[in-house]
């Protein structure tokens, strides 16, 4: 495996610091493809008790180790703590984990798949082979809570104002907001080469949304779509983070690595039972 950086610490925004040492490549990672582990993360609000039914279908159906993490407290730590400290907080909990080392599925449910890409780009050590997001708002959310969620204090104690996006305020968002714009490549910084080759190292990429889903606004945003400033849809392959190939999106997708389906399902029910056809027909090409 490659080290592509001696870096000491990963400063993804102006106030949280991390360290955990950024890896790439995995071309040459020797590995029985029907023995990799999956990890499951769950999402705000919840914890890994509401994602165990989920976890144990996908051990039984694919006949995989599943590991179903838990940031924290779960439920508490979600919602109230910033996005770097839980990605650090993930990233330890994964290296404390001896049968990840030769790699890895990850899942990640809603909040969870931000994380779960956070720790592909910053961390890797233990390298993600297939990155799966569930309704996941990887181009941010916006809805109609009056809050000022690019405050100081809300982002220092809110884990949503970490993806909050709001595209009547976009100077003051890549100014204040700790997670998303670093997350995103928006923000050229020392680590940008490496979170982009730490992407283009996935063998998939892979974003399940649902038009259902009211809790992720713009539902869309779990395929990288956002709002312009009229609050009309921007589909991923028209913005710049694609076109621009700031993350490796594009390079992924001329090789056949990004992939985005789409279910019926409501938000949480990605989780249950009553989605599992659904989820089958995906992951199966994937698991």
């Amino acid at each position: 495996m490659l080290l592509l950086s001696s870096f000491n610490n990963i400063n993804i925004n102006k106030t949280y610091v991390h360290s955990c040492p950024i890896y790439n490549d995995n071309s040459d990672v020797d590995f029985d493809i029907n023995n990799i582990p999956v990890v499951v993360l769950h999402g705000i609000a919840s914890s890994s008790k509401k994602m165990v039914d989920f976890s144990d279908w996908v051990s039984k159906t694919f006949n995989r180790t599943v590991f179903n993490l838990e940031i924290g407290n779960g439920e508490r730590t979600s919602i109230y703590t910033p996005m770097p400290d839980q990605l650090s907080q993930l990233c330890n909990t994964i290296y404390d984990i001896e049968e990840l080392r030769d790699g890895f599925d990850f899942i990640g449910m809603s909040q969870g798949g931000l994380l779960a890409r956070g720790y592909v780009e910053y961390c890797n050590k233990f390298p993600v082979f297939n990155l799966i997001t569930l309704v996941s708002p990887h181009g941010g959310v916006k809805n109609d809570v009056e809050l000022d969620m690019y405050s100081n204090f809300l982002q220092e104690h809110l884990s949503i104002a970490g993806y909050w996006r709001d595209p009547t305020q976009m100077a003051v968002y890549l100014d204040k907001c700790v997670y998303l714009p670093q997350l995103n490549n928006e923000h050229i910084s020392s680590s940008s080469f490496v979170q982009k080759e730490n992407i283009k190292s996935l063998i998939n990429f892979v974003m399940i949304w649902s038009s259902e889903d009211t809790t992720v606004t713009p539902a869309e945003s779990a395929k990288f779509s956002f709002y312009d400033e009229d609050y009309n849809i921007i589909d991923i392959r028209d913005t710049d983070l694609y076109q621009l190939d700031l993350l490796g999106l594009k390079y992924l997708d001329d090789n056949n690595s990004f992939h985005i389906h789409e279910t019926n399902c409501t938000h949480v029910e990605h989780r249950d039972p009553v989605c599992y056809g659904q989820m089958y027909e995906i992951l199966r090409l994937y698991l």
